[in-house]
C-alpha cells in the first residue's frame, strides 16, 4: 500500500522564532540566528573558564527561546518528572502536544487510539569528548537530588529510549511507539517510518519529530582542523568559502495523516510527502562518518520513483548543506547527476546557514522551512552563500542567496525535494507537495538577499534559565534537608512526607489535607515513586519502608503515623 501521506498539523521551538509565524518572518530577512556568545554569558551557563579561554574556542551557535519553565503542554508532568528528565524530552512532549492542538485534535480523541509516535533527541554535535548531557552537566551535580533519588527515575528520565514512550504513556496512546537514532537524519527518518506505518494501514495517525538541546545550552565548541564545525563559527552551505556548519538547538513534531483520509475528515493540510525513501550508505564510503555518493544518490532516487516524480518536477530542493567542503562537493554532484536531464536549473538551498546544524533534529528545520515555504510560495535564499566552488560552477544544481519563487509543475503542484544525511550512514530524502493544501497564503513580497555581515545575524537568542541551566535547576527543586540530627517532631514529619509524596503528583493536586486521607495508588503514585520517597524517608528519620509497605497504608497520614511511632520508639526495621 502506497499513497501521500499529509502533514496536518506541527509545532517546532527552532531558533529564530518559537512560532511559525515569527520563524516565517525571520527566514524571509536573510539573516543568521547563530551568534557568538559573551564570555561572560559562557560562564555564567557552566562553562569552564580554561574551556572558554581556549585559543581553539569559537564561543558560536544558534539556539531555541525554549525552555522548561516556560513549556505549555506539560502540565501533566509532576515537578518532580520536570526536574529529573532530559529537557531535550520535554521538549518532544511538549512540541507533540502542541502539534496535536494545531491539527485541531483534542488529546481526548487520541487516547486509547492506535496513533503511532515515532522520533528521536540527542546533541552529538557539540557533546564534545565528554558526550555532554543533562545528567553529566547537571544532574551528576546536584547531590541533593541524587540523594533523594533512585535509579529507574533518573534512568527513565534521561535514557533516550523513553523519549516517545513518554509520550505514549502520557497522551494515551496505543500505536506502535519507536525511538529512532540515526544521527542527523533522524528527524526526516521518524517521518519515512511514520509514513511507512500510515501507508501499511498500520495506524491512521501518526507523530514524528525530533529534539536536540545543547547541555549547557549556551556553549560553542572546539575548533578542529579537518572537523566538521567552522573555524570561525560561519555555516556557508555551498559557498567556495565553505570551511565547516554550526550548532543550533531545537525541536519539532508533525501530525501525519494518509491524504485520502484528511480530505474526507476535513483536516487543514500543510503539506503532503508525496514520496521518501530511507537507505543506508553501507560499506562503500571512505570511512564511516563520510559521505557516500552511491548512498545518497539511491534514496534521491528512490524518493522520486515513490513520488511518481521526474527530475523536471521539482521546483526546489532543500539539501542537507551542512558547508563543510567535503559533504557540500558530494551532495552537488549527487544533485547534478541525478537532476541532470532538467530543461532549467535546479534551485537547491539550505536553512542550516540561517537557523544552524541542528543535529538529531535538522530533518524538523528543513521540513518546517519547506512547509512555510509551500504557504508563502517562495523558498528563502541560503544565508552566506556568495558563489559555488569553481569546480561545480557550471552543473544543474544551482544554491543562491536569491530567494526561489516556487512555480507549478505542469500538473499545477508544486513539489520541493528534502534531504538529510545521517553520519551513521542512514540517509533520507522527500518530496513534498502543495497537493490539497488548505493552509492560507501568506501574502508577502519575496525575500530578500542577505544583507552584507549577515553571517554574525542580530538575532540574541539566549534567554535566561534556560533549559538545564543553573538558574533552572534551582527553580524547580524544592531544597530539602539532608543533614544528620533532621527534625523529627510530628508536624515536621507530616509536613515533610505530604512535600514529597505531593511533589509527584501532576495534575489535580490534592490539598494537603485531602492528600493525607488517601492511599498512595488513589494519589497516581507508582513504584518508582514510592522507591525515591522511601529512600528519602530512610536518609531523614531512619525509617525504612519497602514499596510494599507504602501500598499497604490505607492512607499517607497512617504512613505518616507509623513513621512518627517508629522515631519515637527508636526503631527503624521494616
Amino acid at each position: 500500500m502506497n499513497g501521500p501521506v499529509a502533514v496536518i498539523g506541527y509545532a517546532a521551538h527552532l531558533p529564530g522564532g518559537d512560532s511559525l509565524d515569527d520563524l516565517d518572518d525571520f527566514l524571509t530577512t536573510g539573516r543568521s540566528a547563530v551568534r557568538t556568545h559573551s564570555r561572560e554569558e559562557l560562564l555564567e551557563q557552566g562553562v569552564a573558564p580554561a574551556e572558554a579561554d581556549r585559543p581553539d574556542y569559537v564561543p558560536r551557535s544558534a539556539s531555541t527561546g525554549w525552555t522548561v519553565e516556560g513549556a505549555k503542554h506539560i502540565d501533566m508532568l509532576s515537578a518532580r518528572e520536570r526536574l529529573v528528565t532530559d529537557p531535550q524530552q520535554l521538549l518532544f512532549l511538549d512540541c507533540a502536544v502542541a502539534a496535536l492542538e494545531d491539527a485541531g485534535i483534542p488529546l481526548r480523541e487520541v487516547s486509547g487510539r492506535e496513533v503511532a509516535c515515532v522520533g528521536g533527541v540527542g546533541m552529538g554535535l557539540y557533546a564534545g569528548n565528554g558526550l555532554s548531557s543533562h545528567f553529566t552537566e547537571h544532574l551528576r551535580h546536584d547531590t541533593a537530588l541524587l540523594e533523594e533519588s533512585v535509579p529507574p527515575e533518573i534512568l527513565v528520565g534521561n535514557a533516550s529510549d523513553h523519549t516517545v514512550g513518554r509520550v505514549a504513556y502520557r497522551l494515551g496512546l496505543t500505536g506502535p511507539a519507536v525511538n529512532v537514532q540515526t544521527a542527523c537524519s533522524t528527524a526526516l527518518a521518524s517521518v519515512e517510518y511514520a509514513c511507512l506505518l500510515l501507508r501499511s494501514g498500520r495506524v491512521g495517525l501518526a507523530l514524528a519529530g525530533a529534539a536536540s538541546l545543547y547541555f549547557p545550552r549556551v556553549r560553542g565548541y572546539r575548533y578542529e582542523r579537518g572537523g566538521i564545525l567552522s573555524a570561525d563559527g560561519v555555516c556557508r552551505a555551498f559557498d567556495a568559502e565553505a570551511d565547516g556548519t554550526v550548532g543550533g538547538s531545537g525541536g519539532g513534531v508533525f501530525v501525519l495523516k494518509r491524504l485520502d483520509d484528511a480530505v474526507r475528515d476535513g483536516d487543514r493540510v500543510h503539506g503532503v510527502v508525496e514520496g521518501i525513501h530511507m537507505g543506508s550508505d553501507g560499506s562503500a564510503r571512505a570511512s564511516y562518518t563520510a559521505p557516500a555518493y552511491d548512498g545518497q544518490l539511491r534514496v534521491l532516487r528512490g524518493a522520486l520513483r515513490d513520488a511518481g516524480a521526474r527530475p523536471d518536477d521539482l521546483a526546489h530542493l532543500e539539501a542537507h548543506g551542512t558547508g563543510t567542503p567535503v559533504g557540500d562537493l558530494v551532495e552537488l554532484s549527487v544533485l547534478n547527476e541525478v537532476f541532470a536531464d532538467r530543461a532549467t536549473p535546479l534551485p537547491v538551498g539550505s536553512v542550516k546557514p540561517a537557523l544552524g546544524h541542528l543535529d538529531t533534529a535538522a530533518g524538523v528545520a528543513s521540513l518546517v522551512n519547506v512547509l512555510l515555504g509551500l504557504r508563502r510560495g517562495s523558498m528563502p535564499g541560503t544565508v552566506n552563500f556568495t558563489r559555488t566552488p569553481d569546480a561545480l560552477s557550471g552543473g544543474v544544481a544551482r544554491p543562491s542567496a536569491a530567494p526561489t519563487e516556487l512555480v507549478p509543475g505542469p500538473d499545477g503542484l508544486v513539489r520541493v525535494g528534502i534531504s538529510c544525511f545521517g553520519a551513521s550512514g542512514t540517509s533520507v530524502h522527500a518530496v513534498v507537495s502543495d497537493r490539497a493544501v488548505t493552509v492560507p497564503r501568506r501574502d508577502r513580497p519575496a525575500s530578500a538577499a542577505p544583507a552584507s555581515g549577515a553571517a554574525d545575524g542580530a538575532v540574541d537568542g539566549a534567554v535566561d534559565g534556560g533549559p538545564g541551566s543553573a538558574a533552572s535547576t534551582a527553580t524547580a527543586r524544592v531544597e530539602t534537608a539532608t543533614a544528620p540530627g533532621h527534625p523529627a517532631d510530628a508536624g515536621t514529619v507530616r509536613r515533610e512526607v505530604l512535600e514529597l509524596v505531593l511533589d509527584r503528583i501532576a495534575a489535580d493536586r490534592p490539598d494537603p489535607e485531602a492528600a493525607g486521607s488517601l492511599g498512595a495508588v488513589e494519589l497516581g503514585l507508582d513504584s518508582v515513586d514510592l522507591l525515591a520517597v522511601g529512600k528519602v524517608i530512610a536518609s531523614r528519620w531512619g525509617v525504612e519502608l519497602d514499596v510494599i509497605d507504602m501500598l499497604m497504608f490505607s492512607s499517607v497520614d497512617e504512613m505518616i503515623d507509623e513513621i512518627t511511632g517508629r522515631v519515637a520508639g527508636g526503631g527503624t526495621g521494616s
